[in-house]
């Protein structure tokens, strides 16, 4: 039975039935990412291994299919082996450090790589795309999204006692070549992932960007009312809030500060709470700097860093989130990640998402000098991500 929607499984199935009608010259191969051990589950890798076939699409019409299973599909007329071969080279070189790679390349055993020649090999791959399309899970249907009811309701059952337990602290380390690393910052922010689930059970809480930014702020407040100091692991450290633009020009941030006079502060802004009002975006920066703390953009992807690269926004700094093609091979243009830190300044470049040593190490050859993720926490602090009650 055919599926009910369409899946890169379904248009696979689709296409090799057609190929049967005509399939001299017609070759097809199958890249078996989903084999690989789970440090390259990544699904940017994926991305990455499919763009490498961009070449054979481009010369030859050459069809690929990113299977849900992480796998890839690529099928094509009168392609040279050569070429073909090129590519799959590459792919051994980016997966290099996993041992399936090795094992009996090209050869009767290998596991990494299926060729068919669909002259010869036709029913094989026929059957092997007939099973990727029958193994398929079915799609989990979407959950239904907040309604500003539901929203009503949250905030009545919000309050310091029930936001406490979800705010959390993640450190930053900064790098400095030659002289070893230290704690750069601590970041403190509720853990909305956590919470919100918690109190509207089966629902999307950030499918509706406008009343997911609005809850967000009125978390605020009990995210500024349940700090209870400023150390972390024994020492005093510079902190980095999650705040609204309305929360940085409310009398609770002043309240905020007041309690804790010796705290260096950096908030940190959502881009589309900045853009949404620039003129008060600009008064809260402008508060922050004539207090003595500082402004931060959050959550950039490297296309976001290149549009913002020229906005002349009033902030200290900007965060970019690390995902593994930033340091794939790229044309060497404006856009390219490392060109985009050069033309802002490695300084104020804050990188995060840290999850494997390639992010540091990439991050380190741009200049990049302060750091915060998941590779951070286990290797080079410990531990850091702890409940903000830790951090007295």
């Amino acid at each position: 039975m055919q599926p009910e929607f369409v899946t890169p499984e379904s248009l696979l199935l689709d296409t090799a039935e057609r190929i049967g009608r005509v399939r001299a010259g017609r070759v097809a191969l199958r890249v078996h990412l989903s084999r690989l051990t789970p440090r390259f589950a990544d699904p940017a890798y994926g991305r990455i291994a499919a763009r490498m076939f961009d070449g054979l699409v481009a010369n030859f019409r050459c069809q690929v299919f990113p299977l849900s299973s992480g796998d890839i599909v690529a099928t094509g007329k009168d392609m040279p082996f050569g070429d073909v071969d090129a590519v799959v080279y590459k792919l051994r070189t980016l997966f290099d450090a996993d041992p399936l790679v090795h094992h009996d390349p090209y050869g009767p055993r290998d596991r990494f790589c299926s060729w068919y020649d669909l002259e010869t090999d036709y029913d094989a791959f026929l059957a092997a795309c007939t099973e990727a399309a029958a193994t398929l899970q079915p799609r989990q249907p979407r959950l239904p999204a907040l309604v500003p009811a539901d929203v009503d309701r949250i905030v009545g059952l919000l309050s310091d006692k029930v936001v406490k337990p979800f705010i959390a602290a993640q450190a930053a380390v900064a790098i400095e070549p030659g002289k070893g690393s230290h704690l750069a910052f601590q970041e403190i922010f509720v853990s909305v992932a956590d919470l919100i689930p918690r109190l509207a059970p089966g629902k999307d809480f950030a499918r509706d960007r406008w009343l997911f930014q609005f809850l967000c702020q009125t978390l605020d407040s009990h995210l500024l009312n349940g700090i209870e100091g400023l150390s972390l692991f024994g020492r005093e450290l510079p902190l980095n809030l999650n705040l609204n633009v309305g929360t940085v020009l409310s009398p609770g941030f002043t309240e905020f500060l007041d309690r804790f006079p010796s705290a260096r502060v950096c908030v940190e802004f959502q881009t589309i709470d900045a853009f949404a009002d620039l003129g008060r975006f600009d008064r809260a920066c402008a508060r922050l700097h004539e207090t003595g703390h500082t402004a931060m953009i959050d959550g950039l992807t490297p296309l976001g860093l290149w549009l913002l690269a020229d906005a002349a926004l009033p902030v200290d700094r900007f965060k970019l989130m690390w995902a593994a093609d930033i340091a794939s091979p790229q044309p060497d243009t404006e856009r390219h990640p490392a060109n985009t830190v050069k033309a802002i300044g490695a300084e104020r470049i804050v990188l995060a998402h840290c999850d494997q040593l390639a992010a540091i190490d990439w991050g380190v050859r741009q200049g990049i000098s302060t750091f915060q993720g998941r590779f951070v926490d286990e290797t080079l602090i410990g531990g850091a991500t702890a409940d903000a009650g830790a951090a007295r």
